[in-house]
């Protein structure tokens, strides 16, 4: 199925002023106040297709738009402008739990919160067992919801928001509930559908989550699409835009490409590009300003060949003291790593920033400048993203 969003703008009316609200009272609403402020602006995507489903993500800072979107998406608001175009049903999850009933057990509260999704009757009879499987709930069923736990109702309302497949499916942080398991399950449902031809939006704070999930990911920035795209590309662009919006006044000059230098030696000091599971390497950066960078943070970060997090540290998780760098004096950086990173391609950046992050005044954010790769050791081969330098005891009687 595929998704048209063509020039969508949504505003927001709201009182700059007490008597706005007097006369907005007195004229029974028609009047809805001078103050105006834009969710969303000229934004148009196509997502999608008739031949094969999507796993779109959608991330961005607050404030963004991503949850105005979906609103839309889902026919819950209209917009201010611009038009949706989908020819099939929709379903979205956009608060999990809302409507369930704390007095009911979760059995019943599957079976009317059901009917009022549209589901009939015989339906819901006959599916009940399933959603309690999938929730992995069977023991509560027949328990006040009182006594759920909040990440049991949310399991108990995914589960049932998803038992039978939607053409379009919208989701507003649904995967942040549940343990890992639950997650997993969560996600072979996602692909189940996607498969089958259903087009799933998720909205997520989780970059790396969606980065792993997602076929594409949109990026939103002030109620604009900033990018659409790969999701390697996607975290890309969204730590650039962390980047630029680090500094509070007016942005400091970024780092320029001659004041710093970055390699990825082995134990013997010699640059590789080739290194066995295992191995222990240092990356080395060589900083020399341009002008005096005060109370600073460095941090180094290691992506694979998908664009998704391998690694990540900084000084000051490394119990550093903030850092000065003195204007024309070079000053270099080890960080000593055990490289245990499954077989692959992968690639070096790194960051200087103050604070425990790059959100706050980011000098420098460099993704993937620094490419390498990790080759399984010949005498201990194995699968996977992370090498745990496995070893194996068997015990008899």
């Amino acid at each position: 199925m595929k998704l048209t969003v063509q020039g969508l703008s949504k505003e927001y009316r709201s009182f700059a002023r007490f008597r706005e609200r007097l006369l907005a009272a007195f004229s029974l609403g028609l009047f809805s106040g001078t103050r105006r402020m834009r969710a969303l602006s000229d934004l148009s995507f196509e997502a999608g297709s008739e031949e094969h489903g999507e796993i779109l993500g959608i991330i961005g800072p607050n404030g963004a738009g991503k949850s105005t979107l979906l609103r839309i998406l889902s026919g819950i608001s209209p917009p201010s402008a611009g038009s949706v175009r989908f020819a099939g049903n929709v379903r979205s999850i956009l608060e999990l739990g809302v409507g369930f009933s704390a007095d009911l057990t979760g059995r019943q509260n599957i079976y009317y919160n059901g009917r009022l999704w549209g589901y009939s009757g015989r339906q819901l009879l006959q599916a009940m067992d399933q959603i309690l499987d999938f929730a992995r709930l069977h023991d509560y069923a027949d328990v006040p919801l009182s006594a759920y736990s909040t990440g049991m109702q949310m399991r108990l309302g995914f589960a049932l928001a998803t038992y039978q497949r939607s053409d379009l499916l919208l989701i507003d942080e649904a995967l942040a509930v549940g343990d890992a398991a639950f997650q997993q399950r969560c996600i072979r449902r996602f692909e189940e559908f996607r498969q089958q031809g259903s087009l799933i939006i998720v909205v997520g704070h989780d970059l790396h989550m969606l980065q792993a999930v997602c076929d594409r990911i949109l990026l939103l920035d002030r109620g604009r699409a900033v990018f659409l795209g790969s999701p390697g590309e996607a975290g890309r662009a969204y730590m650039d835009l962390i980047a630029a919006g680090s500094f509070d006044g007016e942005p400091a000059r970024a780092l320029e490409e001659q004041e710093f230098r970055l390699r990825l030696v082995d134990a013997g000091g010699r640059d590789r590009s080739v290194f066995v599971a295992g191995e222990r390497a240092v990356l080395e950066i060589t900083l020399q300003p341009g002008r005096d960078l005060e109370k600073m943070t460095v941090g180094i970060h290691i992506n694979d060949g998908r664009g998704l997090r391998a690694s990540g540290v900084n000084s000051r998780l490394l119990g550093q003291p903030d850092l000065n760098f003195p204007a024309g004096r070079g000053t270099r950086l080890r960080f000593g790593l055990r490289l245990n990173l499954g077989p692959g391609k992968y690639a070096a950046g790194f960051s200087v920033h103050r604070g425990i992050a790059h959100a706050t005044d980011c000098y420098l954010w460099r993704e993937d400048i620094l490419p390498f790769e990790i080759e399984s050791p010949g005498d201990q081969p194995f699968e996977g993203m992370s090498y745990l330098e496995p070893s194996l005891e068997i015990e008899g009687d």
